[in-house]
């Protein structure tokens, strides 16, 4: 790595952007020795997201599910490099450098997240996500070091008032994980589903039922039969509206399944917006 190679690509637009657009610092084929990596197609965004270990690709699921983010940058550059080495001089710490090389490492954030926070108002966030076992399986000095590029990280994001945390994927829940990697598949049906009409049925069908005393798939037999569509396509509709937030249920209790059933009820912001739609306490 040189300095005019990461002129280059700070010249091609690596680590700008948004939504759509943006384009990631470092990509999958960028790195060629470090263990598994993920080109996930994005459902919140049409775009591939680059996500470099099983971890980012697990919490990646988490941030696409959560309704209030309105776009995810993965591997974002904290630019520039002489930014960073001033908050590593002033720390105390030595610079990461690229190996074999006295050129600065251009430093990466996991995830900067854009969301709308209680007040109506986007904000950003900071997250790194690492596994539990790299600190643990290090000797004391990889400790430190790898300690000491976290707080470089979370010193830069301070001084610009964007909350920074660390995510360590052994605290993810993974049967939350499992639903969510179902629930994903429904994320995009074809439209002639998802109509006000249709959601507005089918959540009061949900409503008016007390879905712990049925498997899941005689509930939506039922609906089925009081909607008047096929069961497969209310089976679609279903786990979308669960993906969307209209319907919701604990999703680290156990796994979905058709044959057992779901505690699952109207989501409180979607209902109060729909007056039609009564949302009994005991559902």
């Amino acid at each position: 790595m040189t300095q005019k190679k990461i002129d280059r690509k700070i010249k091609s637009g690596r680590g700008f952007g948004v939504r759509e657009s943006y384009e990631p610092w470092i990509k999958i084929w960028d790195i060629k020795s470090r263990g598994v990596s993920h080109l996930v197609p994005g459902v919140k965004f049409r775009r591939s997201h680059h996500l470099l270990s099983n971890a980012e690709r697990d919490f990646h699921l988490i941030l696409e599910h959560d309704p209030s983010i309105i776009d995810i940058r993965e591997q974002f550059p904290l630019l520039t490099q002489a930014e960073t080495q001033a908050i590593a001089s002033s720390l105390n710490y030595h610079h990461p450098v690229y190996p074999g090389t006295q050129v600065p490492v251009v430093m990466t954030t996991d995830f900067l997240i854009t969301f709308i926070d209680s007040a109506g108002e986007a904000r950003l966030a900071a997250r790194s996500v690492k596994y539990r076992k790299e600190f643990e399986e290090a000797d004391r000095r990889e400790q430190n070091r790898m300690a000491e590029k976290l707080e470089i990280e979370a010193k830069y994001w301070a001084v610009r008032n964007v909350e920074w945390k660390l995510v360590l994927h052994e605290s993810l829940s993974r049967i939350k994980i499992a639903n969510l990697v179902i629930l994903r598949t429904y994320a995009n049906i074809h439209p002639s589903l998802p109509t006000d009409k249709n959601i507005n049925n089918l959540l009061e069908v949900i409503a008016g039922c007390n879905t712990e005393q049925l498997p899941l798939k005689v509930l939506l037999q039922k609906a089925s039969r009081v909607v008047f569509i096929e069961y497969m396509d209310v089976k679609r509709l279903f786990h979308h509206l669960l993906w969307m937030g209209k319907l919701e249920t604990d999703l680290t209790d156990r796994l979905i399944s058709l044959s057992e059933p779901l505690r699952v009820w109207v989501s409180e912001s979607f209902a109060s917006s729909t007056p039609k739609i009564e949302v009994f306490r005991h559902v």
